[in-house]
């Protein structure tokens, strides 16, 4: 309840502050405005939040933009943050009436419902001005077809109950084969009365394990047969397997926020979190927002994704 009451009082200070801006705006001549391209989003769409100031001329302009992510609110009362994919780009143009600027971000929002973009500030003449908050509302549905997750040596396939005796001999000779062999490796521990050495099985280190899988995906070939975003889903999946076993978290269904977090929590540097997430938006702006890769950049993300795992394995098992 204090903490409602609060945010409350915060809010009511936030909008007499931004009035009293908006009027000291319009005393000097200055107007300005913070605009949103687009009402309504689907998770994962891209969209853009513009600035402009119509301003005196010869004015002096400085505006610190957010560099990966702008704070925002969910629903007006959860504290959420919005993923900046592009640079924040601005432009002045001035002449002898005015100066107009304009600033521009490309978001994206991972969270749904409704998301307000608080006042946003800039300095002009050294004096600190406000533009007002914006809405958008995001639908929780997916841009595109979203793939199931799946681990690294799994497979699905289904299998129908109605075979005759051919068909199963044919489709499953090799367990015939395997019954065999073992009879009659049976008969030979039999006849020379030795004990059966059992062979121990050798488990293949997870960094291994990992390369090998991202090989196998890339000799698959996937996306000369239309199926681009299940190669990028499979790429996602092997990635969030080997960081989750090398670092003993849970990265499967975390948010690119939530695994910041967490890597972070357990000492991982910031270049191995930035090369990590930097390969899950691109798998992700595939698998969600439609975009396309070229057979370059497929192979490129694959050597980079090796690179990830050769530089984060520990000197000692390599």
């Amino acid at each position: 309840m204090n903490g409602l009451k609060n945010k409350t009082i915060v809010r009511v200070l936030m909008f007499v502050l931004l009035t009293s801006t908006l009027s000291m705006c319009a005393v000097f001549g200055q107007e300005l405005k913070a605009t949103v391209n687009k009402d309504k989003v689907q998770l994962g769409e891209p969209f853009e939040l513009h600035l402009t100031a119509r301003l005196a001329p010869n004015s002096t302009i400085k505006f610190v933009p957010a560099v990966s992510e702008l704070a925002a609110l969910q629903n007006d009362e959860k504290d959420i943050a919005l993923e900046v994919t592009t640079a924040f780009s601005d432009s002045s143009n001035s002449t002898q009436e005015a100066t107009i600027w304009t600033g521009k971000y490309t978001l994206i929002a991972w969270e749904t419902g409704k998301i307000t973009i608080p006042i946003q500030k800039i300095s002009i003449n050294d004096s600190t001005y406000l533009f007002n908050a914006t809405t958008v509302y995001v639908n929780p549905q997916t841009i595109g077809a979203k793939n199931e997750l799946f681990d690294i040596q799994e497979g699905f396939s289904n299998v129908s109950t109605d075979y005759t005796l051919l068909e199963l001999l044919q489709k499953y000779w090799y367990f015939v084969a395997i019954a065999l062999a073992a009879i009659a490796g049976l008969l030979w521990w039999w006849r020379k009365r030795k004990q059966k050495t059992v062979q121990p099985i050798v488990v293949l280190p997870l960094d291994v394990r990992a390369l090998n899988a991202i090989d196998a995906l890339d000799n698959k070939k996937l996306w000369t047969k239309g199926q681009l975003k299940q190669h990028y889903t499979e790429l996602s999946h092997i990635l969030r397997s080997y960081m989750s076993g090398r670092y003993q978290l849970n990265l499967l269904e975390t948010t690119t926020f939530e695994t910041k977090a967490l890597l972070k929590q357990v000492g991982v540097n910031e270049a191995t979190i930035s090369s990590y997430l930097l390969l899950l938006k691109q798998a992700d702006m595939v698998k969600f927002a439609q975009s396309s890769s070229d057979e370059t950049t497929l192979i490129n993300n694959s050597r980079l994704a090796k690179q990830l795992i050769t530089s984060t394995t520990p000197t000692d098992i390599k």
